[in-house]
């Protein structure tokens, strides 16, 4: 008897089909909306002759040469569009208003941000120029925790630097804005070294001292406004965040300690989870290797979760829709004793384009969870409406449900329920909390 296969070849090429109509579409959205240098150049040479100019900072994509070759230039343009959209939103906060945002060139690999000073009728301290550049790299660090994981890991390689401008009247102005520039790629690059190579301590600081922040999401049922789950999220410390520059498990990759890191986070999650009343279940992410025999930690793990008077269906393991066909094949007796004993599965991040369609058939994954930059923008997106269609009608056909992250918007909300999506995650429905937080909302 033939082994069921609820996809086929035209689902895959569907699906790849509405995926790139879709990315198509958002490359429109984060297009890089800004002016190049060369059109503010005689204006910021004059803020500088009249001392309104006093710096430069620098968020310089220049290292990203290898990594557009291997991903192309929308990818490359995305990333840009990303950084641009975040250095816009900082200003009146983190940045002044009567600051210039700016490309390089136009289709530069770099964004300017030239600092005005402050004016004599307010009196104040000047600008402090190391906290401008943190303030832009944690900045950019929260705008991308949103995006796909490949602009995540981009950003790794994205390096932020400052540079003083101090006029001299024999001086062309021009020419001091031109050197500042250098100066502060210079900077940048110093500062991007100085993290790489104290990455590795803090990271491993971090996992050997477990000084890892937990949060927990709910997951909600949008027709009755019901919790029937939490995703467990692991963070860095702020102080952590703003040394390693990147997201955490970037961080720990380009370290080497990702699977130290998920051990631990996965660990952290479970045995800090909130009280899971009823049916409510804890949605942990774990990486391939989790489920690579003996699975000592593991199984300990699961004996102690049911020593607490747990049911096995209250645990979700996340898998994303990236693994490989070696990883998946080498993980999928595991995959059939832990469900044997109850437990549940889900398939992170679907529908960007990257999945294969037999993976979900052979995993059978009881929630398929729809990637964020579906679900943003949504409303106004009929591609996205017709590729979320899409994934429910799939997600029927293995019986398992679908699950939209990254709600932020009622409309979002509304047009996914219009299409008969049930279950829903994002700040709309409620923000990553503590346990303590978590608990009172259950």
């Amino acid at each position: 008897m033939e082994d069921f296969d609820p996809f086929g070849t035209a689902d895959q090429m569907e699906l790849e089909e509405l995926s790139e109509a879709v990315r198509d579409e958002d490359k429109l959205l984060t297009r890089v909306d800004l002016r190049a240098l060369h059109a503010y150049i005689s204006e910021l040479g004059r803020q500088v002759n009249e001392r309104e100019c006093v710096g430069v900072v620098v968020v310089d994509a220049s290292e990203l040469t290898q990594w557009e070759r291997q991903h192309g230039s929308a990818a490359f343009d995305s990333l840009m569009g990303h950084l641009a959209t975040a250095l816009r939103q900082m200003r009146g906060s983190a940045l002044r208003i009567e600051d210039t945002v700016c490309l390089d060139a136009d289709g530069g690999e770099a964004v300017y941000v030239f600092l005005s000073g402050p004016r004599e009728d307010r009196p104040g301290p000047s600008v402090d120029f190391e906290q401008v550049v943190r303030r832009v790299r944690r900045s950019c660090f929260e705008h991308f925790e949103g995006a796909e994981w490949l602009l995540r890991n981009a950003l790794d390689q994205v390096a932020i630097g400052s540079s003083l401008i101090i006029h001299n009247d024999s001086v062309d102005p021009r020419r001091e804005i031109y050197r500042a520039i250098r100066k502060a790629k210079s900077d940048a690059q110093y500062n991007h070294n100085e993290v790489q190579r104290q990455r590795h301590r803090v990271v491993g600081h971090m996992i050997a001292q477990r000084k890892i922040n937990t949060l927990y999401q709910p997951i909600v049922d949008m027709q009755t406004g019901g919790i029937v789950g939490y995703e467990a999220l692991s963070r860095a410390a702020e102080s952590d965040a703003d040394r390693l520059g990147v997201h955490l498990f970037v961080a720990a990759s380009k370290a080497d300690l990702d699977g130290e890191l998920d051990q631990t986070c996965r660990t952290l999650s479970i045995r800090r989870r909130p009280k899971l009343n009823g049916d409510v279940s804890l949605f942990v992410n774990s990486l391939p290797p989790t489920f690579y025999e003996p699975m000592r930690d593991l199984e300990q793990l699961l004996d102690a979760w049911e020593a607490d008077g747990l049911r096995p269906d209250q645990l979700v393991f996340e898998i994303t829709e990236n693994i490989t066909h070696t990883q998946l094949n080498r993980i999928l007796p595991s995959v059939a004793k832990l469900r044997a004993r109850g437990y549940r599965f889900a398939v992170d991040d679907v529908g960007t384009g990257e999945s294969n369609l037999q993976l979900i058939a052979d995993l059978e994954p009881d929630f398929i969870k729809m990637d964020i930059s579906l679900v943003r923008g949504i409303s106004s997106s009929s591609r996205k409406q017709a590729l979320a269609s899409y994934l429910l009608e799939l997600a029927k056909r293995c019986d398992a449900e679908l699950i939209a992250e990254g709600i932020e918007e009622q409309s979002d909300m509304d047009r996914l329920q219009s299409i008969g999506v049930r279950l829903g995650q994002g700040y709309l429905l409620g923000r990553p909390a503590s346990v303590s937080e978590a608990e009172e909302l259950i």
